[in-house]
């Protein structure tokens, strides 16, 4: 005596290696005050990414884009930064 959940073969194939939830984003609401005296919260929503797609994403951007960044910074501060501070610096001991 087979039940009829044993006859039946028409089922459609699940596919259990490709877990729905682990490909998107989990979302959940974070409450946070307007200002840091306020009463008042606000709603947000916050998205919490898995770590495959933080490195998918961080794969995207060239390294060399980063050093060129980094680079940059450092020569702002070196051409701009120094010289205004020793300005500053100069105009306040005289």
């Amino acid at each position: 005596m087979s039940g009829p959940a044993s006859e039946s073969g028409d089922h459609s194939p699940v596919r259990r290696d490709v877990d729905e939830d682990a490909l998107s984003p989990k979302a959940s609401l974070r409450m946070r005050p307007r200002h840091f005296f306020s009463k008042q919260f606000d709603m947000e929503i916050v998205e919490d990414y898995s770590k495959e797609e933080a490195d998918r994403d961080s794969a995207g951007q060239p390294k060399w884009l980063n050093r060129l960044i980094q680079m940059n910074l450092l020569l702002m501060i070196l051409l701009i930064g120094v010289p205004l501070l020793l300005y500053c610096i100069g105009m306040s001991a005289k």
